[in-house]
């Protein structure tokens, strides 16, 4: 176990942050998805992306954000196979990229992507992670944020996003989080992760998957 360098009930604040950021993003979901369908997808991510922030804010404590964005310690192994799980999404584009029928779908999908991983990132792999494997060995703290990690998508997401219920997604989610945590682990660093994440963002067509223009084929 590691050492303890935050107060018992700050931890348990951070221990139950997750229900309080899908609970949020949920709410969110469904009420707007109520009036604008799909589109509910920017208010969504907007009060999910600045909850976050101030998750990690308020639990960094003294720790700053460069810590999480240092220069990564060398690990071929890991980092190779977190591009390689980063890539694998790409095919979808590669098949479907022609749905993009518009310079706004386009615009606002490589926004998405280039935001989304350095907040997902730095609140389920670096302040979660790292406050949970200070009271918990890593692999349940990896566990516990993966869960919550791959549950925050039908519960939010999935609100409005055919595809964002799929099961194909939450195997891939599950394995997605347990790489990049160890990942994470084995470089000391970020950097890696956030830039797999982000070639998934782009491979996945998130916001064509959030207006259900993409459809997987299985659903």
């Amino acid at each position: 176990m590691a050492t303890n360098n935050m107060s018992s009930k700050k931890s348990i604040y951070l221990l139950l942050s997750p229900f309080v950021i899908i609970g949020l993003g949920f709410i969110t979901a469904s009420i707007f998805s109520q009036y604008i369908q799909g589109w509910a997808w920017i208010p969504l991510a907007i009060v999910y992306w600045s909850t976050i922030g101030i998750c990690i804010f308020y639990f960094k404590g003294d720790k700053p954000i460069e810590n999480w964005l240092g220069k990564s310690e060398v690990s071929k192994i890991w980092i190779t196979i977190s591009l390689l799980l980063g890539m694998f999404p790409l095919t979808i584009f590669f098949m479907n990229y022609k749905l993009f029928n518009s310079t706004f779908l386009i615009v606002l999908w490589l926004l998405f992507a280039v935001i989304n991983p350095w907040f997902e990132e730095l609140y389920w792999r670096g302040i979660l992670l790292d406050g949970l494997a200070n009271w918990f060995p890593k692999w349940l703290s990896i566990l516990y944020t993966t869960l919550f990690f791959v549950l925050s998508h039908p519960l939010m997401w999935g609100v409005f996003s055919i595809a964002s219920k799929s099961y194909h997604l939450y195997i891939y989610l599950s394995l997605a989080g347990v790489v990049w945590a160890i990942t994470y682990f084995k470089t000391k660093s970020l950097r890696w992760v956030i830039f797999s994440h982000f070639i998934v963002d782009i491979g996945n067509l998130t916001v064509l998957t959030f207006l259900n223009i993409y459809l997987p084929p299985t659903m």
